[in-house]
């Protein structure tokens, strides 16, 4: 929320972080096969690993607050879920009150650094925003989906030596 005051010689200002909400529908490309599923209340978004290769996780963000809200990107820092690195997010302004489609780049890999069938998971993520032209704010979301993918056998891990992965 963004409040003027004026008063005397001045105006100032007050305001409140962006008011996001990531929600879907969800899309997903660049990996061979997903599915859905819900575990308890939460919902997770299994991928098939393709190591080396890009996700791209596409979700609705929604803009609940006054002011129109510019996504940057993503912010420096950001959880490390091991098998899947960011790359990057998509720019876009969003009107008060409005939505729009943002995908979520990350390439896969470091499957050798971990045991066969282990996983990693990507809940949220760091996005830094501008409101009204002028506020930079940091602000997490939470994706609508779990994105969880599991760290495939030696065979489809080519990095992979009798000794780089863990015993597990």
């Amino acid at each position: 929320m963004l409040v003027l005051v004026a008063g005397g010689a001045g105006v100032a200002i007050a305001r409140s972080t962006p008011s996001l909400e990531a929600v879907g529908p969800t899309s997903v490309s660049g990996t061979e096969a997903t599915a859905v599923f819900e575990v308890g209340d939460r919902t997770v978004r299994q991928i098939r690993y393709d190591d080396g290769g890009t996700l791209r996780y596409t979700f609705r963000l929604e803009n609940d607050g006054p002011l129109p809200v510019t996504v940057l990107g993503l912010d420096e820092e950001q959880a490390d879920p091991r098998l899947f690195t960011f790359v990057g997010l998509t720019e876009q302004t969003i009107g008060a009150g409005e939505s729009a489609d943002l995908t979520l780049a990350m390439s896969m890999g470091g499957c050798e650094t971990l045991s066969s069938r282990s996983g990693s998971f990507v809940s949220t993520i760091a996005v830094r925003t501008q409101q009204a032209g002028l506020f930079e704010d940091v602000v997490v979301l939470a994706l609508p989906e779990e994105v969880h993918t599991g760290s495939p056998r030696e065979a489809f891990c080519p990095n992979s030596t009798a000794t780089s992965r863990p015993q597990g």
